[in-house]
């Protein structure tokens, strides 16, 4: 028998490597199937791994792929970055271990075939998730054109326009900006993987780059690309946009006696067919059948969201359905022992619909080579967090009052021009780690007179948040006492305070947070929790600490929907904390660089044990800067005034409607903290402007000019 006769190996025992976001999708899933036992979560962080085992119950955690096979671990779900995927794939299959692998299955065509030809040679299973070629919307599409509903196919049209949360932060240290062809291995090939569906392998094509922008260190990124393509069994015209303030996913399906269309946003299908009729009737007709499908397939996703809301019925929405079908198929199709929906010789042809438009890509900048780092200057200033919103205007103020800057960075080359020609001219020093990193931080902290505490971390459950929010800090700040660091500064927010009607005429500076943090969400909580867990190692250690509490930040390089104005329901809908008739605590980016690097010059310690607030005195409401905004983009910005008592009777509905559905891990809205989103008590910053003689920018044309109007 050959290799490629021979049977795939039904499967048992399965493992997720990964500990990510995309594990909460596929998790769940898998437990649902009867025939799998979700035997271990692998992770290189073996406390991220821990972590989601703990929440899955899952029995064992592990950090490596040996540990797995001496766990009797026969296929694997690899969750991990793209980059990572081909390495992974062949230890687990050069290991016994099968694989299934999240989107994209790898960086090449040629990689897939040679990792399928692995795994036909060892009789292994080896599948890749497109769940996007799942989507309910598009496998209706499909069924309809296998039944001929439209003649045979002559050309697909697909449109692949969605917001990107990461471009619009300027937040690009997401592997899909290290090179301007990455993004379409990361997003362009969902639609791509529906095309090939629909018409098999590419066989010519050309892409048009329609629009790019620049990013950190000269890197392009290309937003809008057109690609038309000739394919076994027709033509196809791809139009994607990347961070598109519109979302919109369709893919239409030209045929020879009809026509097609999937919207994937809304999870619907309407179809058109020639009628014996005269054209003014059939016109009727085809728009009326249109309607009514349109009409059909909306009622069905309202009763889906409200059955599933109220406990009545399982969750149907149209991304977890796909995430669903596409991990059941291949499960269950190695199972019966039929044909896996896309193995990795499909996985390559879609691919190669990638690579036909990366041809047309610019070229990756080259990796930054930059000069080591070099001892400890007088009045060095540690940033961590330096790429950040706040930590590139502080390094840009702290070089032009000549104070010497070290950064810590995992990587060099998309470090944005400000920094990287700093560090080759020597004011700057570059080290290369994380915040993970212990070794890399103490030995950027050798020396510093002062750090400046930006990366604050995050998470969705409070154990990620006091681990990297709260211990995390917290372990910067013990080095730095260990070391004999000069001043340590921990930027807080005035989210750490309560800021309702309560809050008194006026919120002075204070070292004094909300006392009832289980009231807040979990960054309010994490905030508090950082500073009095820093407050007490200053105490006991002497670490001469201070506080910094920026208001709502704003300025170029922070989106514009700012959730200091409301609740924005869409980026263009924008629900007031209240009647949005009050000052909003705004402080202009570059003010709070000022102050930071003012404070790191500061000489004497009056300061330590102190929380600054900083915000400037202004009296732009919510509504005005909504209006002000909308005004400047030619976008349709709404502000919608509503009553907290409004707004908290709504949430209460919610919660009570969540909790006749017996969804888990629902919390009664907190009507405290609602109060303090209204940010209604104006905020003193005596501190800064006393001690600093720190003067923010609080004219109110002049505010709007750098703050607000700075969007197109």
């Amino acid at each position: 028998m050959s290799a490629a006769d021979r049977p795939l190996k039904a499967v048992r025992r399965v493992a997720v490597i990964g500990a990510g976001y995309i594990a909460d999708f596929h998790i769940p899933i898998l437990r649902e199937l009867a025939h799998l036992e979700l035997v271990a979560i692998c992770d290189s962080d073996l406390s991220r791994a821990q972590s989601l085992a703990s929440r899955y119950r899952v029995s064992q955690a592990v950090r490596s792929i040996a540990e797995l096979k001496a766990l009797g671990v026969e296929l694997a779900h690899v969750l991990v970055p793209p980059n990572l995927h081909a390495s992974l794939v062949r230890e687990l299959l050069e290991a016994g271990i099968g694989a299934y692998v999240e989107k994209p299955f790898v960086l090449s065509s040629r990689e897939a075939r040679e990792l399928g030809e692995l795994a036909r040679a060892r009789a292994l299973a080896l599948g890749v998730h497109h769940n996007h070629a799942h989507h309910p919307a598009f496998l209706r599409l499909v069924e309809r054109v296998r039944a001929g509903a439209i003649g045979r196919v002559e050309h697909v049209q697909a449109n692949w326009a969605l917001p990107l949360a990461q471009l619009d932060a300027q937040d690009y240290s997401h592997w899909m900006f290290r090179e301007p062809a990455n993004i379409l291995f990361e997003q362009a090939v969902h639609p791509l993987s529906q095309v090939h569906a629909l018409l098999g392998a590419v066989r010519e094509g050309q892409a048009t780059l329609l629009e790019t922008r620049e990013l950190n260190g000269g890197a392009r990124f290309v937003s809008r690309w057109a690609l038309d393509a000739r394919a076994e069994r027709g033509t196809a015209q791809v139009y994607l946009s990347f961070g598109s303030p519109f979302p919109h996913s369709s893919i239409r399906v030209l045929g020879t006696d009809g026509m097609l269309e999937a919207d994937c946003v809304h999870d619907s299908l309407t179809q058109e067919r020639k009628s014996l009729w005269l054209e003014f009737w059939n016109s009727f007709l085809a728009t009326r059948g249109r309607s009514r499908a349109l009409s059909k397939d909306a009622w069905r996703v309202l009763r889906n969201y409200l059955s599933f809301t109220l406990g009545l019925a399982p969750r149907k929405d149209a991304f977890w359905l796909g995430m669903r079908s596409a991990i059941e198929s291949f499960h269950i199709a190695l199972r019966d022992g039929q044909p896996l929906p896309c193995d990795a010789f499909a996985a390559a042809q879609v691919l190669e619909w990638v690579e036909c438009a990366a041809r047309s890509a610019p070229a990756a900048p080259a990796e930054t080579q930059l000069p080591a780092p070099g001892p400890a200057r007088p009045g060095e200033t540690l940033v961590l967090g330096a790429t950040g919103f706040i930590g590139k205007r502080t390094i840009h103020k702290l070089l032009e009052a000549g104070t010497p800057v070290t950064i810590v960075a995992r990587r060099s080359h998309a470090l944005p021009t400000l920094i990287s020609d700093n560090i080759r001219n020597g004011r700057i020093r570059f080290f290369r780690g994380s915040l993970e990193d212990p070794a890399a931080l103490k030995s950027a902290m050798q020396g510093a007179a002062c750090v400046i505490q930006l990366a604050t971390g995050g998470g969705d459950t409070w154990e990620k948040v006091e681990r990297s929010m709260v211990r995390g800090s917290e372990a910067m700040a013990l080095a730095a006492a260990e070391l004999g660091v000069g001043r340590f500064v921990y930027v807080s927010t005035i989210a750490a305070l309560y800021t309702g009607p309560e809050a008194g005429s006026e919120i002075r500076d204070s070292l004094e947070t909300d006392p009832m943090p289980q009231a807040r969400p979990l960054y309010s909580r994490g905030k508090i929790a950082a500073e009095q867990a820093l407050m007490k190692l200053a105490r006991e250690r002497s670490l001469p600490l201070t506080i910094v509490r920026p208001g709502v930040v704003v300025g170029a390089g922070t989106p514009m929907q700012h959730s200091g104005y409301g609740l924005w329901t869409r980026d263009n809908q924008c629900i007031g904390w209240g009647a949005g008739d009050t000052g909003v605590p705004l402080v202009w980016v570059d003010d709070v660089a000022d102050a930071l690097a003012r404070l790191a010059r500061h000489p004497g310690h009056d300061l330590d044990g102190q929380a600054l607030n900083l915000c400037a005195r202004t009296d732009l409401t919510a509504r005005e800067l909504v209006a002000e905004l909308s005004a400047h983009t030619g976008r349709p910005l709404e502000f919608h005034a509503r009553s907290l008592a409004l707004s908290q009777a709504m949430e209460i509905g919610k919660w009570v409607i969540k909790k006749l559905g017996r969804r888990k891990g629902v919390e009664f809205p907190s009507w405290r903290d609602l109060k303090a989103r209204s940010l209604c008590v104006p905020f003193t910053s005596d501190l800064a402007r006393t001690k600093l003689a720190w003067k923010p920018l609080e004219e109110r044309e002049a505010l709007l000019n750098a703050a607000i109007r700075v969007y197109r």
